[in-house]
């Protein structure tokens, strides 16, 4: 079991890390916000707002910092790159598969076989597309649930040991995953409870918990909440801040009022409560669909995989059986399980972008892989039965083969170039051009057509912090996207640089000490000079560096 347990950690090391600094292609403007944050952090102890260590980042909708914070050791090791700040997710991911095995082995230690359900759960998890493509980005989920996993196999090992000391590791764990990410904020007020009603040492240990449930967890949350600032991402993606589902009451009230229903009924069936109740069951539904898991219709649109779905199809029976045998083998645990696994789309449910969403519903590990071991398991038992049905089991074991390298090749081969400008794809290339160039020019002005262009600019610069810092101090542009500094200047505008009719005449409206850049989409005026088309990796057009004549 231990040298399985070591080819299945170097197989899922192996899926996470090779190469993970250009794989996938293009660096989304998160992932750029929180590995030059990181850098900020690094060498001047300031983000790049100039606050000292926060715990959450005002340049990026006042998101937590904890990702930031865990990437700085990478950075400190290979100086700032896509694939430093992406290390700390694949590190976390490839450790949860090490925290899994021992979890599921902890959480069923008196059933027989837990050493083959260990195993199997580790196994399913290392080869997971839904893992393994956002452990290959820079997103904090993947460090959430590792400590999510970790704090539960802590609090398992209080339960069995009754050892007083473990508890408060456990709910520390779970506490720092709500400076991590957004997600926990949601789904630990829920599963937190769940944890310690089924799995309850004694009697006399529960005023301790429901102290530490209270301070460790709720009264964090209520400083969050109640903060205009550090609720804003919150707010800004919730379900109650879009006026999609106001438009449709007010549209079924005026239906309503032409037909002259009366009042009463018209309030009854048409108000605020029925409808954001339909809204986020559909939402939460959208998560439990074949589309979301089984094909290529996930989102967010950037961690698409064209013709691969988050499981593979062959893990669906695994479910359904698995489900089945856990709740006979141990009917506790089960419910634990069954019940970590509704809990996890909540938060997901309760937004309107991006719906339904493989980051904020990753959550879901390792409870899946724990169900679907337990199906593997019950399967392979069954083949072993006679001749034939070996035979089947060894051609169901080619096809899951056939699956998992259908996968991998599309990973690496179709998914770099599918849908590139959902991963900002270009800005590096750009970042050199431009830089090239600049060295002729007073400064440049940059379209902000694509995305974010100011932290690309400053990433793949190796802008100096503290300078960027200083440059920015008194500016009153509240958006970080685009904020000026240095001679980089950004504009709204998707050409910057084109002709317009002036006095009856078509005039530039660019200057010839300043360098531009246009989106891909602008027509070249016929009085500039074109130094470089950045391409993406589809051969599409994303910029244009130019200059008037």
């Amino acid at each position: 079991i231990k040298i399985l347990l070591v080819i299945i950690f170097i197989i899922g090391i192996l899926l996470r890390f090779y190469r993970l600094g250009d794989v996938p292609l293009g660096f989304h403007r998160d992932e750029a916000f929180l590995g030059y944050n990181a850098y900020s952090i690094l060498l001047t102890g300031k983000d790049i707002s100039g606050n000292f260590l926060p715990l959450h980042f005002k340049s990026f909708l006042y998101s937590p910092s904890g990702y930031s914070y865990l990437s700085i050791p990478f950075i400190k090791l290979f100086d700032l790159s896509p694939f430093s700040v992406r290390f700390a997710s694949a590190f976390f991911g490839s450790l949860t598969i090490l925290t899994t095995f021992f979890l599921t082995k902890q959480l069923f230690k008196d059933i027989r076989y837990k050493n083959h359900l260990s195993t199997a759960s580790a196994l399913l998890l290392s080869i997971s597309p839904w893992h393994i493509n956002l452990s290959r980005t820079a997103t904090e989920n993947t460090v959430v649930v590792f400590f999510i996993t970790l704090a539960v196999l802590i609090y398992l090992l209080h339960f069995y040991s009754n050892k007083w000391y473990l508890l408060p590791l456990s709910f520390f764990c779970f506490f720092i995953t709500l400076f991590i990410y957004q997600a926990p904020r949601v789904f630990l007020p829920f599963f937190i409870p769940l944890l310690t009603v089924l799995l309850n040492t004694k009697s006399k240990s529960t005023m301790f918990k429901i102290i530490i449930f209270f301070i460790g967890i709720l009264l964090p949350l209520f400083i969050i909440f109640s903060s205009k600032d550090l609720s804003l991402r919150i707010r800004t993606v919730s379900i109650f801040a879009t006026s999609e589902t106001q438009l449709l009451i007010d549209e079924q009230i005026r239906t309503d009022g032409i037909s002259k229903t009366g009042v009463f009924l018209t309030r009854l069936f048409h108000n605020k409560l029925s409808m954001y109740t339909q809204h986020f069951l559909e939402n939460y539904f959208s998560h439990f669909s074949y589309n979301f898991l089984f094909s290529d219709k996930s989102l967010p649109e950037r961690y698409r995989i064209p013709l691969v779905g988050l499981l593979y199809l062959l893990e669906l029976p695994l479910l359904v059986v698995g489900i089945f045998r856990v709740v006979k083998e141990d009917r506790r645990s089960s419910i634990f399980l069954l019940g970590w696994i509704v809990i996890a789309p909540v938060g997901s449910a309760l937004t309107f972008d991006d719906v339904p969403n493989i980051q904020r519903t990753l959550i879901i590990f390792p409870a899946l892989s724990m169900l679907e071991a337990f199906g593997l398991i019950q399967i392979l038992n069954f083949l072993k039965k006679n001749y034939w049905l070996k035979i089947l089991g060894s051609f169901l074991t080619i096809v899951f083969a056939y699956n998992v390298s259908f996968y991998l090749h599309q990973y690496y081969t179709h998914a770099v170039r599918y849908r590139p400008w959902y991963r900002q794809d270009g800005y590096k290339k750009l970042v050199e051009e431009v830089n090239k160039y600049l060295v002729k020019y007073n400064k440049v002005i940059v379209t902000d057509r694509e995305s974010a262009p100011t932290i690309f600019f400053l990433f793949y610069s190796l802008y100096p912090p503290d300078r960027f810092q200083q440059e920015t101090k008194r500016t009153k542009m509240k958006d970080f996207d685009r904020i000026f500094f240095g001679r980089y200047e950004f504009s709204q505008e998707e050409c910057p640089l084109r002709l317009i009719e002036k006095n009856g005449q078509l005039a530039s409206t660019g200057e010839k000490d300043v360098l531009y850049v246009d989106s891909g989409l602008c027509k070249i005026p016929h009085n500039a000079r074109v130094f470089s088309t950045i391409k993406r990796s589809d051969n599409s057009l994303a910029f244009f560096i130019l200059a008037p004549f």
